[in-house]
């Protein structure tokens, strides 16, 4: 009987740790893999203690996402085969009710359907040397993406992928709304792993991006993302509606923004709502859309009579689909969108799944765009 190493989670009160358990066969509609690279959350601590807004069954292995490598499949794959490099997604679905999501040993979603799912078949993630994980969930990453660009490829180490999720999370939202060349975007806040990423997309995707945040030196770095020069502005925040609204109006040239998409994290929950939301609204132009995808647990304020006058649809979007996800790959190999060190994603640290402790410390003090830590649970 073959094992392996994991990392186990057996209770909200004591340390996670590192046991060698027995490794699995994939059955029907699953993949054994290998994850290289996994990025460790800097909240992860906030997961381990028990204090993640969802339900967690323990005993667990974390790990929501990886790039990995095949290891074996069932007799149903028909495309997937040992030795392929391929992005885990963490977003899964029931195979008997489309409607019944979870995410990957991290959320269990709010219904009795996501909940089992969670408990009876997928509460063990990628912070391990083997996993089992459906086979839907593996995406094949093009061998162009690895090549050097003298060979005609992109040029990228496994490691540079192992973030997609955060990218792939802005490019649902945006690509839902329509966004494109012509279009205005206003994102806000700006400067987080996935508000960041809402940026770096929507300017490749050829939208002015309008990024909206308190902190102005922060935002700088945006302007190192390619197209920002010629189709970025910053406005800084000061948290007064009427004073936000105006010089988010001004940044879009007047006429509002098509798409407001909202990253804003749960440490803004106060006695009040955020009033950025409120001023992203309203600078929206008639027929506009916003995108709520952040992580705000508290109730927000909406202009009722405005939201009528001017056609504004106001929507939540959870992650993103099967077929954005082969688009944004596409993207990726055609060059239409940069990852890595060229756009400030840079790896603040690799580790192995015996220094998880040392590695929880740098992933703490990485909360803005980039300085991302990744285990390596085979050292590959």
């Amino acid at each position: 009987m073959s094992t392996h190493k994991a990392l186990v989670l057996e209770s909200f009160s004591k340390p996670i740790t590192l046991q060698t358990i027995t490794t699995p066969k994939p059955t029907i509609g699953s993949a054994l893999i290998r994850p290289l690279y996994a990025p460790l959350q800097s909240y992860s601590r906030i997961i381990f203690a028990g204090q993640f807004p969802s339900p967690l069954t323990l005993p667990f292995t974390p790990g929501s996402s990886c790039v990995a490598r095949i290891e074996s499949v069932a007799p149903d794959a028909t495309s997937l085969k040992p030795g392929d490099i391929v992005f885990v997604d963490p977003t899964i679905s029931s195979r008997d009710d489309p409607d019944t999501q979870m995410l990957l040993a991290l959320f269990a979603g709010g219904s009795d359907g996501s909940k089992k799912l969670m408990t009876d078949a997928w509460r063990n993630g990628c912070f391990s040397q083997k996993a089992i994980v459906p086979l839907e969930n593996c995406y094949k990453l093009p061998e162009r993406l690895f090549k050097s660009e003298e060979e005609g490829g992109q040029g990228y180490e496994y490691k540079h992928l192992a973030i997609l999720t955060l990218i792939l999370v802005a490019y649902g939202g945006l690509e839902s709304a329509g966004v494109g060349a012509g279009t205005t975007v206003i994102v806000a806040p700006s400067t987080g792993k996935f508000s960041g990423g809402a940026v770096l997309v929507a300017l490749a995707m050829g939208a002015k991006v309008v990024a909206a945040s308190r902190n102005g030196d922060a935002m700088e770095k945006l302007y190192g993302f390619p197209g920002a020069k010629e189709r970025l502005t910053t406005v800084k925040l000061v948290s007064d509606v009427e004073k936000d609204t105006a010089a988010l109006m001004a940044a879009t040239g007047g006429k509002g923004a098509h798409v407001y998409i909202d990253f804003t994290p749960p440490a803004a929950t106060g006695p009040s709502p955020p009033p950025h939301i409120t001023a992203c609204i309203n600078a929206l132009r008639r027929n506009g859309q916003a995108v709520l995808m952040g992580g705000l647990p508290s109730d927000v304020s909406i202009n009722y009579t405005q939201l009528l006058f001017k056609n504004i649809t106001v929507r939540g979007k959870m992650m993103y689909e099967r077929e954005q996800v082969q688009r944004f790959i596409r993207m990726l190999e055609n060059g239409n969108l940069a990852l890595g060190d060229r756009v400030g994603l840079n790896v603040a640290g690799v580790f192995g799944l015996e220094d998880v402790e040392k590695a929880l410390d740098v992933a703490e003090k990485g909360t803005g765009w980039g300085n991302d830590v990744l285990l390596a649970p085979n050292r590959e």
